[in-house]
């Protein structure tokens, strides 16, 4: 069976290095995009949003990503993203309440486009985080 490395990385810690993974689906900027063993060299930015990786015994595990950037060569795959959250790590009640705070940030008229930017992708990995937190797999 052929195998990726996983490298995954925030600016607070190092999540994975060189982890033995089957399959990873990131969500880049234009879509979702599953990499699998012998997947031709490439970089791309990473959106907010859904990532999973499938171990070589089959089971599977998500998370939230925002933000970054992905480099796949040699079947290694390495992410660099500004957060990155497992689900075993989201607490529906927090991200609730960061849904919460978002939308009604999102409804002051005075914003910035930066600030109204900023809320919009506090809310979406909100709705994200409570979507995962919900889901069967690990």
């Amino acid at each position: 069976m052929e195998t990726l490395k996983l490298t995954l990385l925030s600016p607070e810690r190092k999540l994975l290095d060189h982890f033995t993974v089957q399959s990873v689906t990131v969500t880049g900027s234009e879509g979702q995009i599953e990499i699998l063993p012998g997947h031709s060299a490439m970089i791309g930015t990473v959106e907010t949003g859904l990532f999973s990786y499938q171990l070589p015994d089959k089971s599977v595990s998500v998370g939230v990503i925002s933000s970054g950037f992905f480099e796949i060569k040699d079947d290694l795959v390495r992410i660099m993203a500004e957060t990155v959250e497992l689900k075993s790590e989201i607490n529906l009640t927090r991200a609730q309440e960061a849904q919460k705070r978002a939308e009604k940030a999102l409804q002051d008229a005075a914003l910035d486009e930066h600030q109204f930017r900023k809320y919009q992708f506090k809310l979406q990995r909100a709705l994200i985080r409570q979507q995962i937190a919900g889901k069967g797999e690990h």
